[in-house]
């Protein structure tokens, strides 16, 4: 299809709180439903496809993963039973055309309508908050005279894999048997190897149950094609169980619709530890729980996107930020434990759901060791060390206190990992700081061990022991944060260490990190220099130079001038490389990074997380209009990257477009990305300026040229702040009037008032 608006696929609907989609996109476009964040128990994870597919799984509170159900695994037809006329509410995979197609992406669920055989069907897919279970409801109405007879049939071929906390993967041996006492399917993985009694699973339908089955090549001819089912040929499902690999659920339901009438089916599809588990959950259950349970899931959703919102004259910002954006926040610590991943999200989710941020923080921080180190992944457990993980902690904490002004975080106890000691959050943060202070290399920066932020940027036997540009930024940008958050509760002695830490580590790495025009990327042991000038390949490097920035390493011209260098060499018109060139041959120096596609991902690919942190930097240096280019290149939909090329759907941060001639703009993975979390930053805190501050929230925008007003409303400690900013200088920072609740303010600091606000802002 060839468009160049996001209009032509749909159109956001805020009073709803969905994105509309209309015409079919260019890729398969996902929602993602979960229920609720339980450090305690299990969380479900659920991919929900514009078509009705994706995969699902459960995690335990160990960080034990069972894999329920895989990509293109999912689907559910309805077939009148008289003709033998089959199709999906989706409009696929089965070959008989819709009519009226319309998916609705919202928050909380998903709805697929369509029209067909004279039949209107309407399918939610939903996950409740607080109940692990993926809940699909399928209405059917008739328009027709005549009383149809109509089967509905839910299919899902079964995994049961996954992870142990350890992060080891688990085969299956699965067997799946039909019991018409729950309704459905259950099926067990009988690997021996199995660490928990719940690799077991379930799909029932609630009502109406006619018969199931229980293996894919039941319901499938030999060609295992899911678009062609035995059942465009009158099968019915018969009891039989499965036994092997491809075990699945298939649960026939059987409806008679009068003329004009509407019936439904409800499907329920989870793990159990046994089958009385399924039998007492399905007494428990019936149509209206489901939607009480959605309803709940609605407004649950529907109170954190109210946590701030945008307005900056633009349908698609608006609609992301207002409708979607702290769904993918906080979806994503659901999706990934790991360590850096979370940190990075609870800053960006304390505006919108602080309660959640600040427990996931301290989930986080219980997995660092006592020596301050910290482990990949928590959940489940990743023991590879990257030098970046103690770094996070060190502006998470800052982030957190000057979002909720709660400084008692600094004295909450919690444990270390595989210890018996426990200590405040402030004993765990030192730790972190003087960890990463000493844990140096022979050029006395800091060691960068298996890698740092960049995976690609791993280990090998010819590089020998290395040291890492970005994270010696990182530790400077920590030392400066540590040292104004010691200044405010009174530790005098930590304050000055931390200065002394950051004033030495500033100057090292202007010694030893500068190439002459810009900061080299990472020291290897022989002396070689990875983003330096001299390399054939991979010469800059976009996060040396935006951290000298964050963290005031580069100041004053060196600082514009480093800026000004990621605009010659890193720029592209689809968003900005993570450097150049690219690697086009393997570098044993280097390692994965450089063996990867030239232009994919970290090999000189367009990494939108990394944009992240330049627009940040761009926001610090007064440069309003490169900002916005990053943030509307980033953006999905950006003019010279199109979501008919990119892929991207409308309503998700994905993680990178790609370089690569041959699919140049196409998008990396949505939703599972840190790019969100920083661009929630870019936007809210530092274009729109509504920045949150130990004394309250500072006002302080940076707006482009041809943003003449904006508004944002943000919630702040009790208050709720309704800001208009108006652009009469025509672009950059310099705030000239403050008017709080009509009348003139000194500085740029607003009051706490305990109610709602009306701030004019005037550049």
């Amino acid at each position: 299809m060839e468009t160049t608006t996001f209009e032509s696929y749909g159109h956001f609907n805020e009073s709803r709180g969905c994105f509309v989609l209309t015409a079919e996109p260019p890729r398969k476009w996902w929602n993602l439903h979960c229920s609720a964040i339980n450090n305690d128990g299990p969380e479900m994870y659920a991919e929900v496809a514009h078509i009705n597919d994706g995969p699902t799984w459960i995690r335990d509170a160990d960080g034990t993963t069972v894999t329920l159900v895989s990509y293109d695994q999912k689907y559910h037809y309805i077939r009148d039973d008289q003709t033998n006329q089959v199709f999906c509410p989706a409009g696929q995979p089965a070959p008989l055309d819709v009519s009226n197609l319309r998916v609705e992406f919202h928050r909380e669920k998903t709805v697929m309508q369509s029209e067909c055989i004279g039949l209107r069907a309407t399918q939610r897919v939903f996950v409740p908050q607080h109940f692990p279970i993926e809940c699909t409801t399928i209405e059917i109405e008739n328009l027709t005279d005549q009383t149809r007879e109509i089967s509905v049939f839910s299919y899902a071929m079964f995994q049961l894999t996954g992870l142990d906390k350890e992060g080891r993967n688990i085969g299956k041996t699965n067997f799946a048997e039909v019991h018409p006492e729950i309704g459905g399917v259950f099926v067990v993985n009988r690997n021996t190897d199995v660490p928990t009694d719940r690799f077991k699973g379930y799909l029932i339908a609630l009502e109406n149950f006619h018969n199931a089955n229980g293996y894919r090549d039941h319901f499938t001819r030999a060609d295992y094609s899911v678009s062609a089912p035995k059942i465009l040929w009158g099968w019915n499902c018969d009891g039989r169980p499965g036994f092997g690999p491809d075990c699945a659920g298939i649960v026939q339901v059987k409806l008679s619709i009068p003329p004009h009438k509407t019936a439904r089916a409800d499907y329920v599809l989870g793990q159990t530890a046994n089958l009385e588990e399924i039998k007492t959950l399905r007494e428990s259950l019936c149509p209206a729980k489901l939607d009480e349970w959605c309803e709940t899931a609605r407004k649950i959703e529907a109170d954190r996107a109210n946590a701030f919102k945008v307005d900056v004259g633009h349908a698609l910002y608006n609609g992301l930020f207002n409708i979607f954006l702290k769904k993918q926040l906080y979806t994503y610590l659901i999706n990934k434990s790991g360590f850096r991943d979370n940190l990075q999200t609870d800053i960006a989710l304390a505006m919108a759901d602080y309660p959640a941020a600040e427990a996931n923080f301290i989930r986080a921080l219980a997995s660092q060791y006592p020596n301050g180190s910290v482990p990949h992944g928590f959940r489940p457990l990743n023991r590879m060390q990257y030098s970046d993980k103690p770094a996070w902690i060190l502006q998470v904490l800052p982030a957190l206190i000057k979002e909720s002004g709660n400084f008692d975080l600094l004295e909450y106890q919690v444990p270390y990992f595989e210890s018996t000691e426990v200590s405040t959050v402030l004993d765990h943060a030192k730790r972190a700081f003087r960890y990463l202070s000493y844990d140096i290399g022979k050029h006395g920066l800091c060691r960068q061990h298996h890698a740092d932020w960049n995976d690609g940027l791993e280990a090998t036997q010819e590089s020998g022991e290395r040291e890492s540009i970005f994270v010696t930024m990182q530790l400077c940008l920590g030392a400066r944060e540590m040292a104004e958050l010691a200044t405010r509760f009174g530790d005098t002695n930590f304050a000055i260490e931390a200065k002394q830490v950051y004033n030495h580590f500033k100057t090292l790495l202007n010694e030893v990190a500068w190439d002459g025009e810009w900061y080299v990327r990472t020291i290897c042991g022989d002396g070689y220099r990875i983003g330096s000038k001299d390399c054939e390949y991979g010469k800059i490097f976009l996060n040396p130079q935006s951290w000298a920035v964050l963290s005031g390493v580069a100041e004053g011209e060196r600082a514009l001038s480093i800026m000004t260098k990621i605009d010659q060499f890193l720029e592209d018109d689809i968003g900005y490389r993570i450097c150049f060139p690219p690697y086009a041959e393997f570098d044993p120096r280097v390692g994965r990074m450089s063996n990867s596609m030239p232009g994919a991902a970290e090999n000189g690919g367009c990494y939108n997380h990394a944009a992240g942190f330049k627009a940040v930097a761009d926001c610090l240096l007064g440069r309003s209009e490169q900002a916005w280019r990053a943030f509307t290149k980033v953006t999905p939909n950006s003019p010279e990257n199109p979501i008919s090329t990119s892929g991207a759907e409308p309503f998700s941060y994905v993680n990178s477009y790609s370089s690569v001639p041959q699919i140049y703009g196409a998008s990396g993975y949505a939703w599972r990305t840190g790019t969100a979390g920083w661009f929630t930053q870019v936007l809210v805190e530092y274009i729109l300026g509504a920045r949150r501050s130990y004394d309250g929230l500072l006002i302080d925008p940076c707006l482009p040229a041809s943003l003449s007003e904006a508004r944002v409303t943000r919630k702040f400690r009790g208050d709720t702040y309704h800001i208009t900013i108006r652009n009469r200088k025509g672009g950059g920072k310099g705030v000239q009037t403050i008017l709080f609740n009509h009348k003139l303010l000194s500085g740029k600091k607003l009051p706490l008032t305990g109610g709602v606000n009306h701030i004019e802002v005037n550049l």
